[in-house]
């Protein structure tokens, strides 16, 4: 019995590793030398890869070959959320106006509680540019708070005096309180 779940624990590691590598993309420096990994981050003309074995590098965009920074400015283009984004601020973003999420009624219960973490990126206005969930205790949850963190403005991080994009984490805690 050992030996089969051996196999299986080393197929599914070998499966899942050929399915990393197989999705992985080829970054060609200006030198000639290449990485294969994946792209996860843009800041301040830095782009950030990550290989299959989970190592990171960032490496200055100019640094990549002309089709190489074509793609990652294709790939920024399409991925907002992960260019320039700030995660350090001199002023932090301050909640503007905010709606809470609505209890779904199956959680009606005077004993209930549940949580919701939701990741946001703000734009250099104050609006979510992007909202994911982190965590969360119960999976109905996470739609009504996708929602309502969407709705949220805020009044932009700052760094330098200037307004950026930033990225937080906005906890949602839900009780019951039945109405009066």
């Amino acid at each position: 019995m050992k030996k089969k779940s051996l196999y299986i624990i080393l197929s599914t590691i070998f499966f899942c590793s050929a399915v990393s590598i197989a999705s992985a993309e080829t970054f060609t420096m200006a030198s000639g030398e290449s990485y294969e990994g994946e792209l996860y981050k843009l800041f301040e003309g830095q782009a950030s890869l990550k290989n299959a074995a989970g190592e990171k590098i960032t490496v200055p965009l100019t640094d990549f070959d002309a089709a190489t920074q074509d793609k990652i400015n294709a790939w920024a283009a399409e991925h907002p959320e992960a260019v320039d984004v700030y995660t350090k601020w001199d002023k932090q973003p301050v909640i503007k106006q905010s709606v809470m999420p609505d209890l779904p009624n199956q959680f009606h219960s005077p004993d209930f509680k549940g949580m919701v973490s939701v990741d946001l990126v703000l734009d250099s206005k104050g609006k979510v540019l992007f909202a994911k969930v982190n965590k969360s205790t119960h999976a109905e949850l996470e739609s009504p708070s996708l929602e309502a963190a969407r709705t949220w403005r805020f009044e932009p991080a700052k760094v330098g005096g200037k307004s950026v994009k930033s990225k937080l984490r906005v906890p949602f805690k839900f009780t019951y309180s039945p109405k009066a």
